[in-house]
């Protein structure tokens, strides 16, 4: 029974998330894909959520369930350990979150080459959405970076 629930949760926070990202932004690339964040070691779906301090699309979350690590799309790239790194937090002051990427594309290209990458994160204690981290991919072939969330 509480496996039900808690399918139900993850569904709604994910739906949320997607549907914030594909949501029309004035001055923001329009978003064709989104992708839920699940942690490829135990399929956790909850995380902390780090980015580097002075560089623009370099993003680390953290499983809260098992601890392993993992990048949004070519992050690792641009991560250095030894960097300042600041902790995402919410207006409510938690530090937990669902997340989703989104994948605004080359429309005009036949390839699934990617524009620009959006991270968004859902609180976990108020659900309050944003997004936390964005950037340019500027290469090409980069329609690998759809799966690395």
């Amino acid at each position: 029974m509480s496996g039900s629930a808690g399918t139900a949760a993850h569904t709604s926070a994910y739906e949320e998330l997607q549907e914030f990202l594909l949501r029309p932004e004035d001055d923001a690339y329009p978003v064709h894909e989104v992708r839920e964040c699940v942690c490829k070691a135990c399929g956790g779906r909850a995380f902390s959520v780090t980015v580097m301090a002075e560089e623009e699309g370099s993003v680390r979350r953290t499983c809260l369930a098992c601890g392993v690590h993992g990048f949004i799309a070519d992050s690792e790239d641009f991560w250095d350990d030894e960097g300042e790194v600041e902790v995402c937090g919410c207006t409510c002051g938690h530090e937990e979150f669902t997340a989703a990427v989104g994948f605004s594309l080359y429309e005009d290209d036949e390839t699934d080459d990617v524009r620009w990458i959006y991270v968004a994160l859902r609180c976990q204690a108020c659900a309050e959405i944003g997004v936390y981290d964005d950037w340019k991919v500027g290469y090409g072939p980069s329609g690998m970076l759809l799966d690395q969330v």
